[in-house]
């Protein structure tokens, strides 16, 4: 295999950005002479930036998209200069031998912008064209509960594109009820990316890399990872009071506690929550964190209170027992699998007492959850997707 591109990553989410890592990871050990390349929708880096990487990266911004899919929108919008010329974008998809979407969740009704649906899916329309396989790896799809215009215009779309790749991985036993709408071959239930991935070698994404951590917890801290996407499902006024009064219950209780951001989107109510707090024992730590550096943090924590998935699984991965505030499916499923449901609340339904009740039970128990936590990893462990591409 001579190259491989990978669609669906990028450098804002710590969450897309780990998957990223994994997958380069293990595509240099399973095909060491293969060209990886990196196609990024959401450009974030300079030359100088992408030169750090130890894989080729292409910038491909929604413009560029727009201009291929449309050609007429050529005369009314001129290209983002972080964007790669767009011959040498569609050269890589005309030369390649597979390519990979590590989306996450970039495929459905769930508060999702028609642009983006378009965006994630035109990856898999130019493969098309130029008989590429394509494989969805490990993520969320779905729901498809279109209404309007979207329903005869866009789910057509995307039931043409989500007919075409070889294989779909899914994260979550719905995702196949959605997807049988569509197709019902080649779809493979898998643990997440990161979750199922061995450690990285550095070497194979940077090519110098420093493991000195910029920032540090204090042992047995707990780490606070919110998600600005709550606020979409209850007021932001609500969520930052909920996060604040978890946070100086605990900090009474005398725990230290680092609120930790984990999306370039995550900064604003990152630091509302911290502006409600300020005790002594609550640090926030809202910068731009590398996987490995937010990884660091998170081996030195107690137990995790996460709202971002990557957050959540991250925790998983190290053993560490976690609560988590969210709403979409995946969270739920992830957290059944390690028998954590009693620690799982919804955002739109759950009261900041019972939040504050099932923190402290999570205290008291996570030696015993430590160690239920490290078996359900074994048994994942078990389960490797390459096998499936293979």
């Amino acid at each position: 295999m001579n190259k491989i591109l990978i669609t669906g990553g990028n450098f804002i989410n710590k969450g897309a950005q780990s998957m990223l890592f994994c997958v380069v990871d293990s595509l240099k050990k399973e095909y060491p002479n293969s060209d990886i390349v990196m196609i990024d929708l959401f450009p974030s880096l300079t030359s100088n930036d992408k030169n750090k990487y130890a894989f080729e990266i292409v910038n491909m911004h929604i413009r560029t998209v727009l201009r291929l899919g449309f050609p007429i929108v050529k005369l009314l919008v001129k290209p983002k200069p972080i964007s790669n010329p767009e011959k040498e974008i569609m050269e890589h998809f005309k030369t390649a031998d597979l390519v990979f979407d590590i989306s996450g969740y970039g495929v459905s009704s769930h508060n999702q912008h028609p642009l983006w649906t378009y965006a994630t899916l035109f990856p898999v329309k130019v493969a098309k064209k130029f008989n590429v396989p394509f494989v969805f790896l490990p993520q969320s799809i779905g729901p498809f509960n279109f209404k309007g215009w979207k329903k005869l215009i866009l789910f057509p779309f995307i039931k043409k594109y989500l007919s075409y790749p070889e294989k779909i991985f899914i994260r979550e036993p719905k995702c196949r009820v959605e997807l049988s709408k569509i197709r019902t071959e080649g779809v493979i239930d898998s643990f997440d990316i990161v979750l199922q991935s061995e450690k990285v070698d550095i070497n194979n994404i940077h090519k110098a890399h420093s493991n000195t951590a910029h920032y540090e917890v204090k042992e047995d801290s707990i780490i606070i990872i919110p998600n600005k996407q709550l606020t979409k499902l209850r007021p932001q006024n609500e969520v930052i009071s909920l996060f604040s009064e978890l946070c100086n219950h605990l900090s009474e209780k005398g725990h230290n506690i680092s609120i930790i951001r984990h999306s370039a989107d995550d900064e604003q109510i990152c630091n509302a929550i911290f502006e409600e707090t300020k005790k002594t024992n609550i640090q926030l730590i809202n910068e731009d964190l590398d996987p490995y550096e937010i990884q660091q943090l998170l081996a030195q924590s107690s137990i995790v209170i996460a709202s971002r998935y990557h957050g959540l699984i991250h925790s998983l991965k190290l053993g560490k027992p976690c609560l988590v505030i969210g709403w979409a499916h995946k969270y739920e499923h992830v957290m059944k699998s390690f028998n954590l449901m009693d620690y799982y609340f919804s955002v739109t339904d759950s009261t900041t007492k019972g939040i504050i009740e099932s923190t402290d039970k999570l205290l008291n128990n996570k030696t015993s959850l430590n160690k239920s936590i490290k078996k359900y990893l074994e048994e994942i462990k078990g389960v490797n997707l390459y096998k499936d591409i293979k």
